[in-house]
């Protein structure tokens, strides 16, 4: 298996960019935010137009070549209209899907369940009368896809795989989120045919109908001596692997965690635990000021990091990313295990939330496990050090400088994460 790691997003979005262009079999795509829709004067990097020509020119080049996109209702505001660029591909012979999110559990049971035997058989059509609450620039949306967006749910994958590799990454083809911080692993072997029977059962839940035999990968990928061992999560199946990794953890080693959403009830109480138990717990963690260009009060994380910190008399040690409009949007836990030289990554689209890791949101995550001194383990470390002693530039703030013990905003935070009344 071969194993590449990004951590920059302008990175993994030229790393998917040629993923694509090398492809000549199929491209099986898988994408939570694919618009360029954005209030403010800010020219963004333009993902959204860039990934479509891509993809456009890629099937004029090879005509024979399969191109299979799944993204969320929310890029075209649940069915208020269609988007520009998604008649763009489909007119050029890729298969644009958007998900059946009424598949999905849902995670906010009290408007859901009102919505599902009213609502929900309403059907839709393109003549909104509400403006866009993402831009006064995107077309007006419907009252019925209003209606569709309250049921907090998606498809949060972001994952791209072809013959030759599998990318699985926590960074979206979203003109606004050129700028945030992400991660992604490059791999290539069993995993790409995992994810393929994973993204086959995906795409035929909103309407494909496709078998996962008739994509076959490029052999040329596997070596025998594969170092590092990976396995695909998704959506609970993530949360079981991290609680697992963090109740294996002993005194001595550590956890170093970069998060955009933590609220989990579960993790929050493993994580207090490990560090009772001798665990070394450094957090880098998103202020939450900001999400889709609106403000944010800083929920959930500054209500849980004071819980963190104080329950675990300050062992447990959290640092803000510093922001300026932009997200920490990484998602990944590194598990450091002392006596066994080993360590272990769990990484790609889902924050910890109940949404995201309780079987709600659609999700892809990889574990990555192997020696502490391969180059992936190697690097996610480095990453994380130069972020938390600000080695090359001022991109973390201490605890002190944003720690906000707010009773409210916990009370506020804990309602919302029990109840799915939220947007994290």
């Amino acid at each position: 298996e071969f194993m590449e790691f990004q951590v920059d997003a302008p990175e993994i979005f030229n790393e998917q960019l040629k993923t694509i262009q090398e492809a000549d079999d199929f491209i099986i795509l898988d994408m939570f935010l694919f618009n360029d829709t954005y209030d403010g004067q800010k020219n963004f990097t333009k993902l959204t137009e860039t990934l479509t020509q891509a993809l456009i020119d890629k099937k004029k080049e090879s005509p024979n070549i399969r191109i299979y996109m799944l993204t969320d209702p929310i890029n075209s505001f649940y069915g208020s209209y269609t988007p520009e660029h998604y008649r763009k591909l489909r007119d050029n012979g890729i298969a644009l899907y958007e998900t059946n999110l009424v598949k999905l559990r849902d995670p906010n049971p009290l408007y859901s369940g009102l919505w599902r035997p009213t609502l929900r058989w309403l059907g839709n059509n393109e003549n909104g009368i509400i403006t866009n609450i993402f831009s006064k620039d995107a077309p007006n949306v419907t009252v019925r896809g209003f209606g569709r967006l309250l049921n907090m749910k998606a498809n949060h994958r972001k994952t791209l795989v072809t013959e030759d590799a599998a990318i699985i990454s926590s960074s979206n083809p979203h003109d606004p989120s050129a700028h945030h911080q992400n991660i992604a692993v490059k791999i290539t072997g069993q995993l790409q045919e995992d994810l393929i029977n994973s993204e086959v059962h995906a795409l035929n839940m909103s309407g494909g109908k496709l078998n996962k035999n008739d994509f076959q990968i490029n052999n040329r990928a596997y070596r025998s001596d594969m170092d590092y061992t990976t396995t695909l999560v998704t959506e609970g199946k993530i949360k079981a692997a991290l609680l697992e990794q963090i109740n294996m953890t002993k005194t001595g080693d550590r956890v170093k965690m970069g998060m955009f959403y933590l609220s989990d009830r579960d993790i929050i109480k493993a994580l207090i635990k490990a560090s009772k138990r001798g665990v070394g717990i450094q957090m880098i963690l998103d202020v939450n000021k900001e999400a889709f260009g609106k403000e944010k009060p800083g929920i959930p994380n500054k209500p849980v990091a004071h819980e963190l910190v104080s329950k675990s008399n300050d062992r447990i040690q959290v640092k803000w990313a510093v922001s300026h409009g932009e997200q920490f949007h990484a998602k990944y836990t590194l598990f450091q295990y002392k006596d066994s030289k080993t360590s272990t990554v769990i990484l790609g689209s889902a924050n910890l939330t109940r949404r995201n890791v309780g079987d709600y949101n659609m999700e892809t995550d990889v574990i990555i496990s192997g020696r502490s001194n391969l180059p992936v383990f190697h690097r996610l470390n480095q990453e994380f050090s130069a972020m938390w002693n600000n080695e090359e530039a001022y991109v973390t703030d201490e605890y002190e400088v944003k720690k906000d013990p707010s009773f409210i905003k916990d009370v506020i935070y804990r309602v919302q994460e029990f109840t799915g009344i939220s947007s994290f």
